[in-house]
């Protein structure tokens, strides 16, 4: 049994045990439409979103929103990169997630968002600030060796100048989940630091 395979059995059974039967719905929709692999052309492209949610996971207990902020971690990508609609998601899993994806999705039907305006709108949302934290985390610890040194140090970039002040201004927006930025905050830093150690 291979490590997505495990992941999806952890999930299945702990959000089933909370009574997350639409974040479960969620899963299986995006698993469905994640089926190629990741930048490294090895790794299954759905285990991004298995790992954001085995993050959600660890700080649950302090999501304001925590089954819709499950669910926007399944489906943040379907809009932008497969070309699920809002309507879509709004139909399968309520408005509070498909306002979220849509929120995260920097270019949808051909219009593309300003960083400024699109990090401005993702610190707005007590779920996309949440995602986009978890999923900055993902993207950092895995894209050694999957991109260049060149786009890995525009990640950096794009991490400190925007990320980390978006975290900050979610945490001022949503105090109820200060435990849950700060602990992606913390993340996050400590990765860049050890990057730039190398």
């Amino acid at each position: 049994m291979d490590h997505l395979q495990k992941r999806l059995i952890v999930l299945r059974s702990w959000l089933g045990a909370k009574e997350y039967f639409t974040a479960l719905k969620a899963m299986e929709f995006a698993r469905t439409h994640h089926t190629g692999t990741r930048k490294d052309g090895v790794t299954p492209e759905f285990s991004h979103q298995t790992f954001i949610a085995l993050y959600l996971k660890t700080v649950s207990k302090y999501l304001l929103f925590p089954e819709e902020t499950f669910v926007v971690s399944f489906c943040h990508d379907l809009m932008e990169d497969h070309s699920r609609s809002h309507g879509e998601i709004l139909n399968r899993f309520g408005e509070r997630s498909a306002k979220a994806t849509e929120i995260l999705s920097k270019k949808y039907q051909g219009i593309a968002k300003t960083m400024e305006y699109y990090y401005q709108e993702v610190a707005g949302n007590p779920i996309s600030s949440v995602d986009k934290g978890a999923d900055r985390i993902h993207n950092i610890q895995s894209m050694h060796g999957a991109f260049t040194k060149e786009k890995q140090d525009e990640y950096i970039e794009e991490t400190e100048k925007f990320v980390l002040p978006m975290i900050k201004t979610a945490k001022r927006n949503f105090p109820e989940q200060e435990p849950v930025y700060e602990n992606i905050k913390l993340i996050l830093i400590s990765q860049i630091e050890l990057i730039k150690l190398k």
